[in-house]
């Protein structure tokens, strides 16, 4: 049943993205154009699509809802306290032969692992978590392993970092962590909008980890006058994925309430 319940939530989360809806809104406003008599419902569809489009492209627009919600949480800041772990949660990857590990890899994984590596060298004596799986299409080198290439690349030695290959989600990287290092202090590092549902389930799981928030997609803007891009396209993208983790966990049971106070 949580095989099933888990593609149903990566079908539903691809689903319902500003693209796909946007193409779903086009394709009916199509089928109503096609008829005398529901023509003007047809319009209206396709306003609406543009809309929706618009709003999730043009930056000015997106960061009046992608700022609150990662703002929420601030950075790491080093403490007096010095924590025993630094868990960088996962994104992904594809191995290719001809291609560096820094291609392989996502460039939410690169900037996760970048901070990770940061508040590693800030904690003398810590050790790095990596966590994930292999992918789709049976990758032959699972995600965690490939952070490992890189980190070890860039300086880590092999002897501070832990992975735990087979968590395909952040509610089972938090489940792994916990298991194996249960009372330990932590850090978790992830992408700052991903950052209120990481830590439900981490909370979830019986961990009270120190939020790390990086890769911030909102940035301040100094003029209205701009165009719509597929970059600010992919943070809104980020942001709906986001809210409609929040909601699953909450439908499914997953969590008790705790963060969202929208």
């Amino acid at each position: 049943m949580d095989h099933y319940l888990f593609l149903l939530k990566k079908f539903l989360g691809n689903l319902l993205m500003p693209v796909p809806v946007t193409l779903l809104l086009l394709l009916w406003a199509l089928l109503l154009l096609l008829r005398r008599k529901t023509r003007w419902l047809g319009i209206i569809v396709v306003l609406l699509a543009t809309a929706l489009l618009f709003v999730a492209s043009y930056a000015p627009l997106s960061n009046q809802y992608i700022a609150p919600f990662e703002t929420r949480i601030p950075s790491y800041q080093k403490d007096q306290t010095p924590v025993d772990y630094i868990a960088v949660l996962g994104s992904w990857h594809q191995s290719v032969a001809d291609q560096p590990v820094t291609s392989e890899l996502s460039s939410t994984a690169i900037v996760r692992l970048a901070e990770g590596i940061r508040i590693y060298r800030l904690n003398p004596g810590s050790q790095l978590i990596f966590t994930g799986f292999k992918g789709i299409g049976k990758d032959p080198v699972s995600y965690p392993e490939k952070l490992r290439e890189l980190a070890i690349a860039l300086g880590v030695p092999a002897t501070d970092i832990l992975i735990f290959n087979g968590p395909r989600d952040t509610m089972e990287e938090a489940e792994v962590i916990a298991r194996n290092v249960p009372k330990a202090s932590l850090v978790v590092v992830t992408t700052a909008v991903h950052m209120p549902r990481a830590l439900d389930l981490f909370h979830r799981a019986g961990l009270d980890p120190i939020p790390a928030p990086t890769e911030h997609l909102s940035k301040p803007f100094k003029s209205w006058w701009t165009f719509p891009t597929g970059k600010t396209l992919e943070h809104s993208e980020y942001w709906a994925h986001e809210r409609l983790g929040l909601l699953w966990v909450k439908l499914t049971g997953q969590v008790k309430e705790y963060f969202d106070k929208d």
